[in-house]
């Protein structure tokens, strides 16, 4: 159904540290249209077939401190950002063009980091075309 409304911002309501190979759970849900976002598992589950487009956040802070981000669907790891190391705070994002089928999930991990802050700096959005 194109006229079907799917859009969703999410953000951490907590910074992250120490974080390995893990799912980032957005638990601050600002938009959550169609409701395919799950706050308690961080994944996103397609709910209309289309196209759709995802961009995510993070900022780390001070040297040595960072976030390698990427993006999975169907657990496939795509595209990645990282912040990292530059001696003061560090903004890192991309953006990914997804066609999806219903049921598709797709969600934010880390692969590794040792901190990134939450709530406002941090954020994952999905919208469909």
């Amino acid at each position: 159904d194109n006229k079907t409304t799917i859009a969703f911002t999410v953000s951490s309501s907590s910074n992250l540290e120490n974080h390995n190979n893990q799912r980032i759970v957005y638990d601050k849900v600002i938009t959550n249209i169609g409701n395919g976002y799950n706050k308690t598992t961080g994944i996103f589950t397609c709910p209309v077939s289309g196209t759709y487009v995802f961009t995510w956040s993070t900022m780390s802070r001070t040297e040595k401190q960072y976030c390698y981000a990427s993006i999975y669907h169907k657990g496939h790891k795509l595209m990645m950002s990282h912040s990292y190391d530059g001696g003061g705070y560090e903004v890192a994002s991309n953006t990914m063009v997804l066609s999806l089928k219903v049921d598709d999930d797709v969600w934010i991990g880390t692969t590794h980091g040792k901190y990134c802050y939450g709530y406002p700096y941090t954020g994952f959005s999905g919208w469909k075309l």
